[in-house]
C-alpha cells in the first residue's frame, strides 16, 4: 500500500498537468484569444461608471498587446512604404499603432446597456490562419457582427484584422494613410495619428 505522502505527491502532480495541458490548450486556442479580448472588453464596459478613459486604457493595454499582431498589423498597414522606414522608425510606428489600437478601443467600449458577445463559427483557412465568426448583441439594437482574422505562430494565435459589419478597419487605415503619406509625407502621418490618439482621450472624457 502507498504511503499517504506518495499519494499526495502524485495528486498534485496530476493537478500541475491538468493545469499545464489547459494552459496550453489556451494558447493553441484560436477562439479563446477573441474570448479573451471579448471577456476584457465586457469588463471595462460594465465598469464604466467607474473608469475614465485611462482607467480603461489601462485595463486593455495588457490584453491588446498580447492578443494582437501589432508588428504585423503595423506593417501591413503601411504597406509598400514600410520598407522606406529604417529600423527605429519602424520601431516607433509600432509603438505608436499600438497606443492607437488600445485608445481606438478605449474610446468605443465605454458604456454598458446588456451587451454580450456570442462565437458564431470558427472557419478554418490557409494553414496557420482562422477567421472566427462572433456577434456584438445589444438587446435595443441589431447584433455587430465582429470576424477576427487570426494566425499561428509557433502555436499561439494573434488577431491580425478585425471586420466589423463587413468593414476591415484595417483596409481602411491602409488606404487614409497612403494618401496621407503621398500628400504631405510620413512625418505628418505620425502626427496625425498622434492628434487621434488624443481626440480618442478627450472625446470620451467629455462623454
Amino acid at each position: 500500500m502507498r504511503s499517504p505522502h506518495i499519494i499526495v505527491k502524485h495528486f498534485f502532480a496530476v493537478i500541475l498537468l491538468f493545469f499545464i495541458a489547459c494552459s496550453q490548450a489556451e494558447e493553441t486556442d484560436a477562439t479563446f484569444v477573441v474570448e479573451e479580448l471579448h471577456t476584457a472588453l465586457l469588463n471595462v464596459m460594465q465598469k464604466a461608471e467607474s473608469l475614465d478613459f485611462q482607467g480603461r486604457y489601462d485595463t486593455l493595454a495588457p490584453v491588446i498587446q498580447s492578443r494582437f499582431d501589432i508588428p504585423l498589423i503595423a506593417k501591413v498597414v503601411l504597406s509598400r512604404y514600410w520598407n522606406e522606414l529604417d529600423q527605429q522608425k519602424q520601431n516607433s510606428f509600432i509603438e505608436l499603432f499600438r497606443r492607437l489600437s488600445i485608445a481606438t478601443y478605449a474610446s468605443r467600449f465605454d458604456d454598458y446597456t446588456g451587451e454580450s458577445f456570442k462565437t458564431i463559427s470558427v472557419e478554418q483557412l490557409k494553414k496557420g490562419r482562422q477567421l472566427i465568426k462572433t456577434e456584438l448583441i445589444s438587446p435595443d439594437s441589431e447584433p455587430v457582427r465582429l470576424d477576427y482574422l487570426m494566425h499561428s505562430i509557433e502555436g499561439k494565435w494573434y488577431i491580425i484584422s478585425v471586420i466589423a459589419d463587413g468593414v476591415n478597419d484595417l483596409s481602411l487605415k491602409r488606404a487614409e494613410y497612403a494618401t496621407i503619406i503621398n500628400e504631405r509625407g510620413f512625418e505628418n502621418l505620425i502626427v496625425e495619428i498622434e492628434k487621434k490618439i488624443k481626440e480618442l482621450g478627450d472625446t470620451s472624457t467629455k462623454g
